[in-house]
């Protein structure tokens, strides 16, 4: 039986981004720059203020695309991480986003394996 002590301790670290390219940079950015591989990039729908648009002489808050990056970190190194990202996408300006960090219950360790050749792409 697998214990819960078994699973190293780990935090989830979620962006809410404009969907202007700026996950896939961050991604790409934490691979070859922190080595971190347990990222995940998904589209959704969002609302928000920003977008208002007249419907029938009212404003109305519009829907927009954006995307929702997630990563999962050791919690010995979340603290860095949030502050790297919180700076790699420009969270210290204003912008139309999103940032916030919680503990996980448990999550089991991934890696390559060694030999695995990069995928040819942007």
């Amino acid at each position: 039986m697998t214990l819960l002590q078994d699973f190293p301790q780990a935090k989830i670290i979620t962006c809410i981004l404009p969907d202007e390219g700026q996950d896939i940079a961050l991604l790409k950015a934490l691979r070859t720059e922190k080595g971190i591989i347990t990222a995940n990039t998904s589209q959704c729908r969002g609302f928000g203020l920003q977008l208002r648009r007249r419907y029938k002489g009212k404003r109305q808050v519009a829907g927009y695309s954006v995307r929702v990056v997630t990563v999962v970190v050791d919690e010995d190194r979340a603290d860095e991480l949030f502050e790297y990202i919180f700076y790699k996408v420009n969270f210290d300006h204003p912008c139309p986003g999103l940032i916030y960090q919680g503990s996980l219950l448990a999550a089991t360790p991934y890696s390559l394996p060694a030999g695995v050749l990069e995928e040819s792409g942007e």
